[in-house]
């Protein structure tokens, strides 16, 4: 049944699909689970503005491939008006992808054990490891054998760090602090590869599409790892709900 209910905020949520060891990705397992449910806004803490309610927020997850080639197809398909969502990836939902784009957008990989990171930055360049279709990352256009972005996709208009406008620092103190601290931590290290490469590309897109999207990139651990302390799919999606939540709310008191 299709929930015409109104909501504020329209919110995409990627994962990835399978590489190296992950027959299943730790990050989409999550994410899945996060598909077509409503949510609301935390306002940021100490903070709320006097007599305002929670606003809504729709949440839309999406799988994407391990592989660059995808990523490059897809996500100027994810910014646009409306956006575009490959079917191949996408689970049904109740609401078709919002007319005048989504308002956040959040992608979510696996890295090491550990808390939950949140990335301030993207890089353009330095990328060398070989997707799951064992394909490597594009060669630069007149750049010899360096790797990455730039000609055709993103060139010289674009810097070679790409910073996310969501305050991280803020979103980790608000999120780590009271009567239930979030495992999250901030990190500049988005790993040179997919998780990286989708990162830049998802904020050279925001700033090509000229609507502020803010985009934020969130590593979860792997699950299932005996010999370190985990967290379960449920605690990452979770997590990754109260991130969501947060940002919304520090976008509702702008």
């Amino acid at each position: 049944m299709q929930d015409n209910s109104y909501v504020k905020y329209r919110v995409l949520v990627t994962g990835f699909g399978p590489f190296g060891t992950y027959t299943e990705n730790p990050s989409w397992l999550a994410v899945k689970t996060l598909h077509d449910t409503i949510i609301t806004t935390t306002p940021a803490r100490g903070k709320p503005p006097k007599g305002a309610k929670p606003d809504s927020i729709h949440l839309t997850s999406l799988n994407i491939p391990t592989v660059y080639s995808a990523v490059l197809k897809t996500l100027p398909d994810l910014h646009a008006q409306p956006p575009v969502l490959p079917p191949l990836y996408t689970p049904p939902t109740s609401r078709p992808p919002p007319e005048d784009g989504f308002q956040l957008i959040v992608h979510v990989g696996v890295a090491g054990p550990g808390p939950l990171r949140a990335e301030h930055l993207a890089h353009k360049t330095g990328y060398s490891l070989p997707d799951y279709e064992h394909q490597s990352p594009p060669i630069i256009i007149g750049k010899g054998t360096l790797r990455g972005f730039g000609e055709p996709h993103y060139g010289d208009e674009f810097a070679d760090e790409l910073f996310t406008s969501v305050n991280v620092d803020a979103l980790v103190s608000d999120l780590t602090s009271g009567p239930d601290p979030l495992p999250l931590e901030t990190s500049d290290d988005p790993g040179r590869f997919l998780c990286d490469f989708i990162y830049y590309c998802s904020l050279a897109e925001s700033q090509r599409a000229g609507r502020e999207t803010p985009v934020l990139f969130i590593h979860c651990p792997p699950i299932g790892l005996a010999t370190e302390k985990k967290m379960s799919t449920k605690e990452v999606a979770e997590g990754v709900r109260r991130i969501i939540s947060s940002v919304c709310g520090r976008l509702s008191q702008r």
